[in-house]
């Protein structure tokens, strides 16, 4: 049934072999999207090192993690986030008229 079937696209007979691997394009997948985490989410990386037990193997974690959200920062990384923060917290800042304020995270 499947020979009678006639495609409107031509398609060719031999697949032509990829430049890579399945497991290498998913190993280069991930390493692109942990670089990006890197660039645009360190001010993460350096909140979650703030919370580790200090100690002498997690000292230089936290150094590396605040270097690396510093610098970020002066580069302007972490612009995209912090529009984004911003414009959330002015959403959640926004009541209905005669609403009290409240707080919220």
């Amino acid at each position: 049934m499947a020979d009678a079937f006639e495609s409107p696209v031509d398609i060719a007979a031999e697949v032509a072999p990829t430049a890579l691997s399945g497991l290498a394009q998913m190993a280069s997948a991930v390493a692109i999207a942990a670089f990006l985490l890197l660039l645009f989410n360190a001010h993460a990386l350096a909140s979650w090192a703030d919370g580790l037990a200090p100690g002498p193997r997690t000292a230089p974690v936290n150094a590396a993690a605040q270097a690396l959200a510093a610098q970020t920062q002066a580069r302007g990384f972490d612009g995209p986030r912090a529009a984004l923060k911003s414009g959330w917290d002015a959403v959640k800042a926004q009541r209905w008229p005669r609403q009290e304020a409240a707080s919220q995270r």
